[in-house]
């Protein structure tokens, strides 16, 4: 089921209804918002719930078990061996063997392993990750295990961010529960703007970006070097707009249901580093990659070779958790080396420039570089990746066509600009803040849906990984 569709709408308001409806008996309410969420998940590929119900009841027990035990560290393995052999299965077995069969085949030998028939489970990099951090966090002594097994399967697959996040971690989810789930006036206005914001930046911004992305990225060979400029440039927004988007709509809608998310998304494009950018871009996936890979790897505490090692596994792993392909490893690869490089650069060499100037230049230097490993995270595969590329490395200025070319560069600059004024004014708070401001922000929504919704909306980019 697609947050971008009528038959979402309905059935979140029956949801809504119904969780308002039986607030005063809170087992019911979570019973009922755990069968939506199966229901949610279940309209997918019903049998592949059975993961879910795996991964859950697999990763509750050995959380009961885990301050019970005298060998702990033996049960946090069978988790880990439980939810990633899940991915590696599902999203990582087919790409093995296509590697052997390229590699056995470039040494002369026909003997080939046959690939295995397996759709990619929706959303399983996420749930996993989820019920991970559960058992790790409770093998750490950071969570006391929930005896509660409604309580933890809810937290597993509750519906607004079972399929393509934010990452909700037990422990934040099950606060929630703990606490009062109390929907003010102020939840509502903001949760109004979330999903509001989140409908324009699908369909009206991702979507329609696609219909300029897709057919460059696809041949790129077929177009000149202004397409393929402004088509990389498109894609960064494209992306963004498409998965911060799910996530304004999966974090508006569950507090409209009382839960509160953690921020996914904090106008990434405005990052004057690589370092910073991912502290904006995937918030919560970062902090996962930070908190149970990069830290326990040692972080920055056994000294910058290590730490630049650990940066570059961390981001190399990171690229690969988004998919099965060697494009991935190349894009994280990339993040990786720029993670390390703003490590090793002086930290006192200043750009001698006005404060106003340099700052935005390395906006323009991190914008520019995201956009660069962009490029091997969309192209399908690694040869259309260097075609693109080529096509870049041989600038054409003067042909560029004024009437073809200059509206989608107009309107690329003109989301560029929003992001750096939304990093500064806020404008999601101040419009959930005046009602006069969020009456009219509807109705330019409803407008903008109706007027520039393309014939055909796609499912969100992020449902694939």
């Amino acid at each position: 089921m697609l947050f971008n569709s009528f038959h979402f709408v309905a059935f979140f308001l029956v949801v809504l209804a119904l969780n308002q409806t039986l607030r005063a008996w809170p087992f019911a309410q979570k019973l009922m918002l755990l069968a939506a969420s199966y229901y949610f998940y279940g309209q997918w590929q019903w049998h592949y719930l059975l993961l879910v119900w795996f991964s859950t009841l697999v990763d509750y027990a050995i959380g009961l078990r885990l301050p019970h035990t005298p060998r702990p560290r033996r049960l946090v393995v069978l988790s880990v061996i439980v939810n990633l052999g899940f991915l590696a299965v599902f999203k990582y077995a087919n790409w093995l063997i296509a590697t052997v069969n390229d590699g056995a085949q470039a040494l002369g030998s026909v003997w080939h392993l046959t690939p295995i028939d397996l759709l990619l489970p929706v959303g399983i990099s996420f749930y996993t990750f989820q019920s991970l951090s559960y058992t790790i966090d409770v093998y750490r002594r950071e969570l006391p295990p929930r005896r509660n097994l409604l309580d933890y399967a809810l937290a597993v697959a509750f519906f607004p961010q079972i399929e393509a996040g934010p990452i909700v971690r037990a422990r934040e989810f099950l606060a929630e529960l703990d606490g009062e789930q109390r929907v003010g006036l102020a939840d509502i206005r903001r949760a109004l703007v979330l999903i509001a914001l989140g409908y324009v930046k699908k369909i009206v911004l991702a979507d329609n970006l696609a219909l300029l992305v897709d057919p460059v990225f696809d041949t790129p060979l077929a177009h000149g070097f202004w397409d393929c400029l402004l088509a990389v440039y498109a894609f960064a927004f494209q992306i963004y707009c498409d998965f911060s988007g799910y996530t304004d709509i999966a974090i508006g809608c569950a507090l409209l249901l009382g839960i509160r998310f953690p921020p996914n998304f904090d106008y990434p494009y405005a990052a004057r580093s690589l370092q910073e950018f991912w502290h904006r871009w995937h918030m919560t996936l970062s902090r996962w990659l930070r908190d149970y890979l990069y830290i326990p790897l040692g972080g920055n505490r056994k000294g910058h070779g290590r730490t630049y090692a650990n940066l570059m596994l961390t981001m190399l792993l990171g690229g690969l958790w988004h998919g099965a392909s060697w494009n991935f490893v190349i894009w994280g690869g990339l993040h990786g080396a720029y993670l390390a490089g703003e490590r090793a650069w002086p930290a006192n060499l200043a750009i001698p420039l006005p404060r106003a100037m340099a700052v935005a230049l390395r906006v323009l230097i991190t914008f520019h570089l995201t956009c660069l490993a962009w490029v091997f995270f969309r192209a399908r595969d690694l040869d259309l990746a260097i075609d693109m590329l080529g096509r870049l490395a041989q600038p054409q200025w003067r042909a560029f066509a004024l009437d073809a070319q200059g509206t989608t560069a107009a309107l690329l600059v003109g989301l560029f600009a929003a992001q750096q004024l939304g990093a500064h004014l806020r404008y999601k708070e101040r419009i959930a803040a005046h009602d006069g401001l969020l009456v009219i922000m509807l109705g330019l929504v409803m407008a903008a849906l109706i007027l520039f919704a393309p014939s055909h909306s796609a499912p969100f980019i992020y449902f694939q990984f």
